[in-house]
């Protein structure tokens, strides 16, 4: 009875870390470049293993005879990121980049030039000093160092390649990398994600289109069945603890108690 008290708590860690994270996709459904996450989930490690004892061949030999295992709930195996692509979104905003096929943009901090940050957001706008940055005024690498553009802001094209051209010149190429493991990526915030471990790899041909954005990975309707699933199955741990618990009470008043 205990155990089971301890399978269905575990079971409610489970549905609150679902609840969390499924909130948190719906939260960003209108995030440019978000990628949705996603709970796995395994058996919680085997903490009983049933066994019975048989005679062997030889008189007073005996030897132990695996018949199972018995699990105790299940638990949160890790929080996995959904890289696929987004759908595109026309803003008619040159600043505004979208990546078509594999790869990130690359951001750095003006103030900590260490701080490297990798993106698919492209919802870019032109800072006072000329140079293309994202909400958080990091500054869009190009081949060439930060993309600044030299002359008109408004009148610039970028092409499929990311050559940055001004006044019939390419002033600069955006820089596009790539990771051979993107799911071993850091999540910085909602929308961009630090390398780690990983050594980025430049995309030889990136396919970049000026004027759209990526949209969110997040089906709506998905999630928010998702999100009613998990805080049903939550409510359902709830009462199953308190039903338990009660039976428990009912055992501990019963036992030895003479009638």
């Amino acid at each position: 009875m205990i155990r089971g008290i301890y399978s269905s708590a575990m079971g409610m860690n489970v549905q609150s870390a679902r609840l969390e994270t499924v909130s948190n996709n719906l939260a960003n459904v209108s995030t440019p470049g978000f990628k949705k996450d996603h709970v796995l989930v395994q058996s919680f490690p085997h903490l009983i293993q049933l066994s019975t004892r048989r005679p062997d061949s030889l008189p007073g030999a005996w030897q132990r005879e695996v018949l199972g295992v018995t699990g105790a709930g299940a638990a949160v195996s890790q929080v996995v990121t959904n890289f696929s692509q987004g759908s595109l979104r026309e803003t008619g905003n040159p600043a505004n980049l979208a990546l078509t096929g594999s790869g990130y943009f690359v951001l750095t901090d003006p103030e900590n030039e260490d701080a490297i940050f990798y993106s698919r957001n492209g919802s870019f706008q032109v800072d006072s000093e000329g140079y293309l940055v994202n909400d958080h005024g990091y500054r869009l690498m190009g081949d060439g160092g930060p993309v600044q553009l030299e002359e008109d802001p408004v009148n610039f094209t970028v092409d499929e390649s990311g050559n940055i051209t001004e006044n019939g010149t390419v002033s600069n190429t955006i820089y596009v990398v790539d990771f051979e493991n993107p799911s071993n990526l850091q999540r910085e915030g909602r929308d961009f994600y630090r390398a780690g471990e990983q050594e980025p790899q430049p995309v030889e041909t990136p396919a970049l289109v000026q004027r759209y954005l990526e949209g969110a990975n997040v089906d709506l309707v998905e999630e928010t069945v998702n999100l009613t699933t998990a805080s049903r199955a939550y409510e359902t741990g709830q009462k199953i603890i308190q039903a338990q618990d009660g039976m428990l009470g009912m055992a501990i008043n019963s036992v030895g108690k003479l009638r």
